[in-house]
């Protein structure tokens, strides 16, 4: 009696629980054991009776649930990727628009500058067709400048909002050629093309894909959050009462965030999660 007879095998690794579903829709064979299934080498069967040819009907079934996987897994990604996108063009044209005013602030004003230096002028020709005498002390010296405070750490964060931004975008063109790269050149043999899904999921897996993925939006956050700060400490010089009214909406927007944030961390059926 062969003791390997009747075992029932997997030919997934541990990350991937798709031929489960396979299993479960019955086959007349016995699924071979094959486990971290690797493009390099083919399953190890145990089962003698198993068919291990290269087109049996088993790799066959799993490679057509493991493109309907993988199909909505790259069209989910693929959507979030192209929302990230847009927004951060959007986003860095508004931006832009600020730091334009905004780097004006850490430049000296020519036209002050030159409504001083006429004014000392004037001043001088004053003294001089009075017969007075001018000293040292009375011609016009050029003070260096030095730009507030608040418009300095204004720039710092909407500098800082702004490469998020683009950075941001960046990688998320760098993820649509990945996930373009995970579905190419897929191998015709149905074998050859489970061993070729399998070593492109391990990886993807390995390298954390699904990681640089969920850090978009929270990029994205990040530098909206920068951009409201600096736009509360940009109202501040011109009105007080404006500059109070966005920061009390701002801990407001602020407070909704972190609240729903915690909620879908201790409440199983809260709907408020984003990756």
């Amino acid at each position: 009696m062969n003791p390997s007879r009747g075992q029932q095998a997997n030919v997934h690794s541990d990350e991937d629980p798709l031929l489960n579903h396979v299993g479960a829709q019955g086959s007349s064979h016995d699924i071979p054991q094959a486990p971290n299934v690797h493009f390099a080498e083919g399953p190890k069967f145990l089962n003698p009776q198993v068919d291990k040819s290269d087109n049996a009907e088993i790799w066959r079934t799993y490679v057509q649930e493991a493109d309907k996987v993988d199909e909505a897994l790259l069209k989910k990604w693929g959507d979030g990727i192209d929302i990230f996108l847009l927004f951060t063009g959007l986003f860095s044209a508004i931006l832009s628009a600020f730091l334009v005013v905004s780097w004006s602030s850490l430049q000296p004003d020519a036209t002050q500058t030159t409504s001083d230096a006429l004014s000392a002028i004037s001043h001088q020709l004053v003294l001089l067709s009075s017969g007075g005498t001018m000293n040292q002390s009375a011609a016009y010296q050029v003070t260096a400048f030095v730009p507030p405070r608040w418009a300095v750490i204004v720039n710092c964060l909407w500098f800082t909002s702004l490469f998020i931004s683009l950075l941001t975008a960046v990688l998320s063109m760098l993820l649509k050629e990945w996930l373009s790269a995970y579905s190419d050149g897929v191998a015709l043999v149905p074998l050859e093309r489970v061993k070729q899904r399998q070593m492109r999921y391990d990886g993807m897996i390995r390298w954390n894909v699904p990681a640089i993925v969920s850090i978009l939006p929270l990029a994205i956050h990040i530098a909206v959050f920068l951009f409201l700060s600096g736009l509360v400490l940009f109202a501040w010089p011109a009105s007080i009462a404006l500059s109070v009214l966005m920061t009390v909406l701002l801990l407001v927007g602020f407070g909704l965030y972190t609240t729903s944030a915690i909620l879908a961390l201790v409440v199983p059926d809260c709907p408020y999660r984003s990756p």
